[in-house]
C-alpha cells in the first residue's frame, strides 16, 4: 500500500483524492477498501513482478468487484463517494493487469460505469472539494475515452462538465481545457463518420487556441530548456526540459497530444487523404487559390509536428531516475506510454523521432513491467490515469 500512494500514484489524479479514502477506521472488507488494496497489491505485483502477488490481486479483485456490484444495485448506496471511488479505481485495477493483444473492454465498461455514476449522483456531487477532485477525475477519463474512441461527448454529460467547471477557477488549466479536449473529441468523430476537408477549418481554429492556451499557461506550470552542454548525451537532438513536477510535464503531453491529433488531421486533409474531394474546400478569406491553401497547411503541419514530437521527447529525462546502477523510468514514466506510442506509430513525426520513441518504450516496458507499452495492440492499455 505504501508503494501505491507514495509512488505509483503519483503525478496521476488519483493522487489527488485516493489517500483520503485510505482511512485508519475504514472498514477493511467494504467495497472501497478492497478495491484500493486489490489495486495496490496489483501495482505492487508488477514492480516486483510476482505472478504470485498478482493472483492474490485477482482474488481481491473477484471480490471487490462483487461488493461494488451490490452498492450500485442499491440507489442509496450508488451515489457515495466511495462508490465513485471504487469504480474509478477499478478502472486503474484493470489498466494495470492489462494483457497485451486483448480487448480493453473492462476499462471501457469501468468508465462508462462511472459516466452513468456521475448522471446519476447529479448536482450534490459538486458540494464537496473531495467530491469535485472525483469528478474532474472521471470527467478526464471519459472525454479520454471518447477521443481514443472517436465519438463525440455526450450532450448531458458536457452539460454536466460545464457545472463542475463553474466551481472551479476559471484560470485552472484543466478547466481552459475541457472545452477543448470536448471539441477535440467532436472533431474526430466527424472525421470518422463523415469525413468532410472543411473539418480543417475547425482543427485549425482549436489548435490555435491550444497554443494561445500554452502561451499564456501560469507560472507554475513553466519549464526550463536546458542548454544543450547540460543536457544528458541520450537527451534527444539534445533537446532537454526540465519541469517542476511529474505532474507538470505530464500536464504539457497531455497538451502536445491533443496538438498532434489536430496537426495530423490538418495534414490528412491537405494531402486529400481524409477526403479526397479537395475541391469542395471553402478557402479563408485572403487565400488565392487552392493550391497555395494546401502548401500552407502542408507546411503548417510538418513546422508543428516537428515542435511537438520534440516536446514530447525533451520530457523524457523528467521521468528518468539515475543512481551509481545506471538510468531507469520512475513509476510516473507510466504516463509516457500513450504519446511515445503515438509518436512511433505516427510516420509525419520522422525516422529519428519514431526511433528514439520506440527505444524507450521498451526501456519503459523493461523498467515498469508493462509488455503492453510495446506490443502492437498497446493502445488501448496504455490509458490508465489520463
Amino acid at each position: 500500500m505504501a508503494y501505491f500512494l507514495t509512488s505509483y500514484i503519483t503525478a496521476t489524479p488519483f493522487q489527488r483524492y485516493v489517500p483520503s479514502f485510505c482511512l485508519a477506521d475504514a472498514d477493511p472488507e467494504d467495497a472501497c477498501s478492497i478495491t484500493i488494496s486489490a489495486t495496490a497489491l496489483a501495482a505492487y505485483s508488477r514492480r516486483v513482478r510476482s505472478a504470485e502477488y498478482l493472483e492474490c490481486a485477482r482474488q481481491k479483485y473477484a471480490v471487490a468487484l462483487t461488493r461494488v456490484n451490490e452498492l450500485l444495485s442499491n440507489p442509496e448506496a450508488a451515489v457515495l463517494d466511495r462508490t465513485l471511488v471504487s469504480v474509478l479505481v477499478l478502472g486503474l485495477f484493470e489498466a494495470i493487469v492489462f494483457e497485451a493483444g486483448k480487448s480493453p473492454t473492462s476499462w471501457t465498461a469501468h468508465t462508462v460505469g462511472a459516466m452513468q455514476l456521475l448522471r446519476l449522483r447529479g448536482p450534490q456531487q459538486f458540494k464537496c472539494p473531495l467530491s469535485r477532485k472525483m469528478v474532474a477525475h472521471a470527467s478526464n477519463n471519459i472525454k479520454t475515452s471518447c477521443i481514443q474512441r472517436s465519438i463525440p461527448v455526450p450532450d448531458d454529460f458536457v452539460a454536466l462538465d460545464k457545472q463542475l467547471t463553474l466551481l472551479h477557477d476559471p484560470n485552472d488549466p484543466s478547466v481552459k481545457l475541457a472545452p477543448i479536449v470536448q471539441k477535440l473529441a467532436s472533431i474526430k468523430a466527424k472525421a470518422i463518420a463523415s469525413p468532410d476537408c472543411n473539418l480543417v477549418h475547425e482543427a485549425l481554429e482549436l489548435d490555435r487556441r491550444i497554443v494561445a492556451f500554452s502561451n499564456e499557461c501560469p507560472a507554475w506550470m513553466s519549464y526550463a530548456v536546458e542548454p544543450s552542454s547540460h543536457a544528458p548525451g541520450w537527451a534527444y537532438g539534445g533537446v532537454c526540459h526540465r519541469y517542476p513536477s511529474a505532474y507538470v510535464a505530464k500536464l504539457w503531453n497531455t497538451v502536445r497530444l491533443l496538438r498532434i491529433f489536430l496537426v495530423v488531421l490538418i495534414r490528412q486533409v491537405a494531402s486529400g487523404q481524409l477526403d479526397p474531394d479537395l475541391a469542395r474546400l471553402r478557402l479563408p478569406d485572403g487565400e488565392a487559390s487552392l493550391a497555395d491553401y494546401l502548401s500552407g497547411l502542408q507546411q503548417y503541419a510538418r513546422e508543428n509536428i516537428k515542435t511537438i514530437t520534440t516536446g514530447v521527447l525533451a520530457s523524457i529525462p523528467s521521468f528518468i531516475e539515475v543512481d551509481d546502477f545506471g538510468r531507469r523510468f520512475a513509476p510516473s514514466g507510466r504516463s509516457l506510454a500513450w504519446p511515445l506510442s503515438i509518436i512511433e506509430d505516427t510516420d509525419m513525426c520522422g525516422e529519428a523521432a519514431r526511433e528514439h520513441a520506440y527505444e524507450n518504450l521498451e526501456m519503459l516496458a523493461g523498467d515498469l513491467n508493462m509488455p503492453q507499452a510495446v506490443h502492437p495492440s498497446r493502445f488501448p492499455g496504455i490509458r490508465e490515469d489520463w
